[in-house]
């Protein structure tokens, strides 16, 4: 198999990645990129390909905050190389630029990892739900990765895929629902177990 059809492979186990994370200062869910990492790193070992990593500082400034406060924002180039454990001449490359800004020291840990996650996102074609013109109708889509195997229909509407929690199949109307409601997709009786909570926290 090619460096490229192993690509293609690795592609096709990465094409979605949900929000798993959430910011709890300014109220957001995003995907991280510890999750991202982690799933291409899986698919990329199972196709017997390696990585290596070069940054390039572009640009480090001060600027001010909404705030007053002055902090430091800091540019990165990021340049991946893919090689394939069985051909030495096997080779591709990933580039990808990010930004990071921090009243601290962590402006440039930000930047890189930025520029790392949308490299990822870019070379493999990853569906993302954290797409800044995403609107209500497209909620639905949010954490749906579509199964290898698509369960079957239990009569209650088309089938989309499994509770993020209990891995029962979920309708189609019972994940717009979940999604919309709980930002997950979730089947009723974990809605309802949702909803059961007193402070709304999602103990999930």
């Amino acid at each position: 198999m090619s460096i490229g059809q192993k690509m293609a492979e690795a592609a096709k186990m990465c094409r979605y990645m949900p929000k798993d994370g959430f910011n709890s200062f300014q109220k957001y869910k995003y995907t991280t990129a510890a999750g991202l990492l982690a799933k291409v790193n899986e698919a990329f070992s199972e196709q017997g390909l390696y990585t290596s990593t070069h940054f390039e500082l572009l640009d480090l400034r001060e600027v001010q905050s909404q705030k007053g406060n002055t902090e430091k924002h800091a540019t990165v180039k990021v340049t991946i190389t893919i090689r394939d454990a069985d051909d030495p001449e096997g080779v591709a490359v990933f580039e990808g630029i990010g930004s990071g800004q921090d009243a601290g020291d962590k402006s440039l840990m930000k930047a890189n990892t930025a520029a790392l996650k949308y490299a990822y996102i870019g070379g493999l074609n990853i569906a993302m739900s954290d797409d800044p013109e995403q609107d209500s109708g497209t909620e639905a889509y949010q954490n749906y990765a579509p199964a290898k195997t698509a369960p079957k229909s239990n009569g209650n509407g088309e089938i989309v895929g499994k509770c993020e929690q209990c891995g029962k199949a979920v309708t189609a109307k019972v994940a717009d629902y979940s999604q919309k409601k709980f930002g997950k997709r979730f089947c009723f009786d974990c809605q309802k177990a949702q909803s059961a909570q007193p402070d709304g926290n999602n103990p999930f």
